[in-house]
């Protein structure tokens, strides 16, 4: 059984849905910290960033919240006319709570992929990094554990081993590298 795990990036591009079609099962990692201008609160298109803005301060995702959700939506739509009709189904999942925005946002994206992944959320542990990755793939009875790239420079693959759990990472070499709102675009 494969499962993955990826923060709650806020309108994902395709190779985060990509990990989560190749996956049995996929974690959303909320009980972490937030990373300021990182793919949580914001998205790229082009060259130019959208951005839910988030109250300061450092809270861990679970915890974290938007300033003005409803009018920095409002704002992103304006500003990308483009994607207005999709934008709009998108209306009823923003609230001021950012993991719950994100996840909501997620499932929808991957049903509208046809993607059948289990999508699971995370839980609160005192475990950090390569042993709380492993923690979770043991508490889904993972089997094989799909990383993203990053993982080659941090994770402690002994540990998975001595768990008889496999570490792989996604083939990006067929990865369709757009912003998701172009790819949702018909």
């Amino acid at each position: 059984m494969t499962l993955a795990i990826h923060q709650p990036n806020f309108m994902p591009w395709m190779p985060y849905f990509e990990k989560v079609r190749q996956a049995d099962i996929f974690v959303v990692l909320n009980h972490c910290q937030f990373r300021k201008n990182n793919f949580q609160n914001r998205f790229n298109i082009g060259d130019k960033w959208y951005t839910l803005g988030v109250i300061k301060g450092n809270d861990p995702i679970i915890d974290k919240k938007y300033k003005n959700p409803k009018e920095d939506w409002e704002t992103i739509k304006r500003k990308l006319p483009q994607y207005k009709s999709i934008l709009d189904e998108f209306d009823d999942l923003i609230s001021e709570r950012l993991w719950e925005t994100n996840n909501k946002i997620i499932k929808l994206i991957a049903s509208k992929l046809n993607i059948s992944t289990t999508i699971e959320t995370d839980y609160p542990t005192n475990k950090k990094r390569s042993e709380r990755l492993l923690d979770i793939c043991k508490k889904f009875k993972a089997t094989n554990y799909l990383s993203g790239p990053s993982g080659r420079n941090y994770l402690d693959f002994n540990i998975f081993k001595e768990e008889n759990i496999k570490v792989t990472f996604p083939d990006d070499s067929k990865s369709i590298k757009k912003p998701i709102l172009q790819c949702l675009t018909k």
